[in-house]
């Protein structure tokens, strides 16, 4: 009885890695090569957003990269430890977080125009026409996939540091440095979970600029 009993355990032992090699043969079948590209990463306005009365323009400059990576890479996604894939956005990391700010204020009433390279210090700041320029820095933006058979875990990552300036002044206003991470499993790899992760962790770093009492007083 008890060589039936080993040999049958044996036996569901060497059966669960067949099915195991079979899973991860197909997932990485199934993995596309070379990057993949990330559409409809876009601004998620939050409840109870008003529109100002559109007294304010405000230029926003383009936002500096200073991650270590190529400009359009968001993320990875790692399958096993031989295969991976860039995630990848059209244009890049900076024009996408440069369009969501101008889209954040536009939904709360502002009218927000494009602005010329600013460094955030005081004497460079030009940006004709406008009340206040904003622009800012990405120091991290990225979403982890590792992709296992049943279990994908995702991790959304976004660090801004963000300063805002009266144009007529010529004087920085505030400086802020922004930050917000997301986590969470599922059976099975979506382009559409990295959209909405990578959306939601750069929506809530933008609503924590435009919630700052000093940026609130100047743009309404």
């Amino acid at each position: 009885m008890r060589n039936i009993n080993s040999t049958t355990a044996l036996s569901t032992s060497r059966l669960f890695l067949v099915i195991l090699s079979m899973l991860l043969a197909l997932t990485a079948g199934c993995a596309e090569k070379g990057p993949i590209l990330i559409e409809g990463i876009t601004y998620q306005t939050p409840e109870g957003a008003a529109a100002g009365k559109g007294n304010t323009v405000a230029a926003v400059s383009t936002f500096r990269d200073l991650r270590e990576v190529q400009p359009s890479v968001i993320g990875k996604r790692q399958i096993g430890n031989d295969i991976s894939n860039d995630l990848v956005v059209q244009g890049t990391a900076a024009d996408m977080v440069t369009g969501m700010i101008r889209e954040a204020l536009k939904v709360r009433g502002i009218e927000a125009r494009s602005a010329a390279a600013w460094d955030l210090s005081d004497a460079s700041i030009n940006a004709e026409g406008a009340d206040i320029l904003v622009g800012g820095e990405i120091k991290a933006l990225r979403v982890e996939v590792i992709s296992q058979p049943f279990k994908v875990r995702y991790k959304a990552m976004v660090q801004l540091r963000v300063s805002a300036a009266d144009v007529k002044e010529r004087k920085v206003l505030r400086t802020l440095n922004l930050s917000s991470s997301l986590e969470q499993e599922n059976v099975s790899y979506s382009d559409y979970i990295v959209q909405e992760m990578l959306s939601e962790a750069l929506s809530s770093s933008i609503n924590q600029l435009l919630s700052d009492e000093e940026i609130k007083n100047r743009i309404r």
